[in-house]
């Protein structure tokens, strides 16, 4: 018996193996025909996720999904890392003020749209404070690779980068609250201030000490490497991975802190290894480690993002029959809509509160459609928190629509807002793609 289980369970194994294999090839040649059409790649990735989700589902792969999430994990968190790569204080010194501006109100205005909405609407008090802290959160893969893919610079792109890093505190900061007081309202459990503020205070803090010492380790690995050293390259891509796969494991574990069990972010700790590394190391080696790094995430990210539209697919299979889905529709319908309007009117105040460039003010709300991992982490941990209620898959389940609508349609945004930003006024978004690759480009746009 015990050979006979050993045998499923090494072929459950070589399963997920070979479909993940089918995930990346199919995920890159349908990412090269979408961009053919002008659309982005990272839409056919996650297009073809839920093909693949329902395939899955209907040859009985469901419990696949859990496997999956593994891999999601690592692709969040190469993905933070990247973008704190691009984090460097003394680029954005000038542009603090704005960058901070911004976010504030992109974030408070997309928290209190959905909240407000869904309050009157659908929710009562708890559930819609929650559902609007979620709202907060962008995915940052999307505008990463879209920006990289264009080559994109300009006050746009260099607003983009650095308000990930802000944005990432309050959506922790104000979710914490928000499930802190839901937990304890299904419950009937009050908890004081103190312990309300415990968790994402610790969570906020811990994330941001532990990537300061892991990205300083690596500054240290790196920094005692000769440029002509024939291995070079071998040794910053094993000490990066290294990096970011025990910020990964950290981040997803936690520890506990006098007695007090502390949940790290998978997407801030990652980040926050990035943006120490950057700022701590001499621009050769961040520019090596960038370069290195962007060949070996190339199949990590197609896997991610196709994976990500495979496990929403299965999960919504999961509990189909358990949830009014009329509900969930139109929950969904309010979450994406006002969610909209928030991201686009918040960033346009804070465009003009903070006096950025029409440009900024314009388009910036359009790169902040995208949102996946950060708001599905969150959703499955609001899940777990309020098991047993009618109310915790529903959570989930509405974020995990809203992230497919908003993995669609996202990245189209992005891009839309680069191209109609690079026409508009070129030194403000000034793409390199388009006027190196793809000069019919400018009579298109």
């Amino acid at each position: 018996m015990t050979i006979f289980a050993a045998e499923v369970g090494s072929n459950h194994l070589y399963q997920v193996i070979f479909l993940l294999s089918l995930t990346l090839i199919l995920g890159l040649f349908a990412g090269r025909f979408f961009e053919r059409l002008r659309v982005p790649n990272l839409t056919a990735y996650i297009i073809i996720g839920l093909a693949l989700g329902a395939v899955f589902y209907l040859l009985g792969y469901g419990e696949i999904a859990q496997a999956f999430e593994a891999m999601i994990n690592v692709g969040i968190g190469f993905i933070a890392f990247s973008i704190g790569l691009e984090l460097n204080f003394k680029k954005m010194k000038k542009r603090t003020k704005e960058v901070i501006i911004i976010t504030v109100f992109q974030a408070v205005f997309a928290f209190l749209f959905v909240f407000i909405a869904l309050y009157v609407f659908l929710f009562p008090l708890h559930i819609a404070l929650l559902l609007g802290a979620l709202a907060i959160a962008t995915e940052p893969g999307p505008i990463l690779l879209i920006t990289k893919k264009m080559q994109s610079t300009g006050p746009l792109s260099d607003t983009l980068v650095p308000l990930h890093g802000v944005e990432d505190s309050i959506t922790i900061m104000i979710f914490g609250i928000a499930i802190s007081y839901a937990t304890s309202v299904e419950s009937g459990i009050s908890h004081g201030v103190l312990e309300t503020l415990m968790g994402p205070v610790l969570e906020l803090v811990f994330s941001l000490l532990i990537g300061l010492a892991i990205g300083y380790v690596l500054v240290r690995i790196i920094r005692y490497l000769k440029y002509e050293d024939v291995e070079k390259d071998v040794v910053i891509l094993i000490s990066t991975t290294v990096a970011i796969l025990v910020s990964i494991a950290v981040a997803n574990t936690g520890f506990d802190f006098f007695g007090f069990h502390v949940h790290l972010s998978p997407i801030l700790l990652p980040m926050a290894t990035g943006i120490f590394f950057s700022n701590l190391s001499t621009n050769l080696a961040k520019h090596e480690t960038e370069r290195i790094m962007d060949l070996f995430s190339a199949p990590i990210l197609i896997i991610f993002f196709t994976l990500l539209g495979a496990e929403i697919v299965l999960l919504l299979a999961e509990s189909y029959e358990s949830l009014n889905l009329v509900l969930i529709l139109v929950a969904s319908a309010i979450y994406v809509v006002f969610r909209f309007f928030g991201k686009i009117g918040g960033s346009y105040l804070g465009g003009k509160v903070a006096k950025s460039s029409v440009t900024v003010r314009r388009y910036l709300g359009f790169c902040l459609l995208p949102q996946a991992q950060a708001a599905i982490g969150l959703a499955f941990y609001a899940r777990s928190s309020l098991v047993g209620t009618q109310y915790g898959t529903m959570i989930l389940i509405i974020v995990m629509t809203s992230t497919i609508i908003n993995g669609i349609v996202g990245p189209l945004g992005v891009r839309h807002a680069l191209l109609k930003c690079h026409g508009f006024d070129g030194n403000s978004c000034n793409i390199l793609y388009l006027s190196n690759k793809d000069p019919q480009a400018h009579e298109m746009h």
